[in-house]
């Protein structure tokens, strides 16, 4: 049984409303808006040599709730990318309720099992929720499918180009920026939790490695900081030492979500800017 057929049957098993098989309509919308049901989206990527992989669903206890829900679903190309362990994904985030399907192109490194979004050097698609979502997906692919070969040349660039102690410095710093982001009164940050290699294979300069180390860390196994507020009943300052909890996992033990599509795009534009610089 191939991972896709899996993954529908263990989701069609959950007794709760889920975003990944809901096609109803929210009473607010007018008839011109036609749900995507995000179960139905495999058809199309399978027939372009994608297979669903990972996936990420919106769970409603409330029917109710349930068109308020967003799915994340990871698809892998079939064929490997021409450099060893790599291979081309396409990501799709499917808001029910509200926006449009976005499609991204992303890779999977086989070596750390991390998956990365890239950054906006490439180009989205975009499905709205109007009329047939299938065959407007089917146009959009082959155009995505086509920057495999600008997705090779980003890597080797990234790969061919080590990285100054001061720039990893400078990277780390951009990446817990990006994730700390909207938290205030941060006096602190263990930078250290993003830069240390968990394998051998991360022990590289390279800026490829450098940022799947740092992108790994952020995205795992979170990252300590410290904040100093002020208790303005007593007047006295409160340091406490806070963890940001890994982006990639929740309650429900997901891969992937929200979050971490936008973050792990945003990592990926911050280590490019390194090869803008030295371009």
């Amino acid at each position: 049984m191939s991972n896709a057929l899996k993954l529908v049957n263990q989701v069609e098993a959950v007794p709760s409303v889920n975003s990944f098989t809901q096609k109803e309509a929210h009473s607010t919308k007018s008839a011109k808006f036609v749900p995507i049901q995000p179960s139905q989206l495999q058809t199309v990527l399978a027939d372009h040599g994608f297979n669903l992989v990972h996936l990420k669903m919106g769970r409603a206890r409330k029917l109710e709730n349930a068109v308020h829900q967003t799915t994340i679903a990871r698809y892998r190309s079939t064929d490997s990318l021409e450099i060893g362990g790599l291979w081309m994904d396409l990501v799709l985030k499917v808001p029910h309720l509200y926006g449009a399907l976005q499609a991204y192109v992303g890779t999977y490194r086989q070596i750390c099992t991390n998956g990365l979004v890239v950054g906006q050097k490439f180009a989205s698609g975009r499905v709205a929720h109007v009329g047939d979502a299938l065959t407007q997906l089917d146009k959009i692919l082959p155009s995505l499918i086509a920057q495999h070969d600008q997705l090779i040349d980003h890597i080797r660039m990234m790969q061919s180009r080590n990285v100054t102690p001061n720039e990893v410095a400078q990277l780390t710093k951009q990446v817990a920026e990006l994730r700390l982001d909207g938290i205030k009164n941060i006096v602190d940050v263990q930078y250290a939790d993003l830069m240390r290699p968990r394998r051998n294979e991360d022990q590289g300069t390279d800026l490829f490695t450098v940022l799947n180390v740092l992108q790994e860390n952020v995205m795992r196994h979170g990252l300590r900081y410290t904040t100093n507020t002020l208790d303005t009943a007593k007047n006295v300052p409160v340091i406490r030492n806070m963890t940001a909890r890994p982006v990639t996992r929740n309650r429900q033990g997901d891969t992937e979500s929200v979050r971490s599509v936008d973050l792990n795009a945003s990592i990926w534009d911050a280590a490019m800017s390194i090869l803008d610089k030295s371009a």
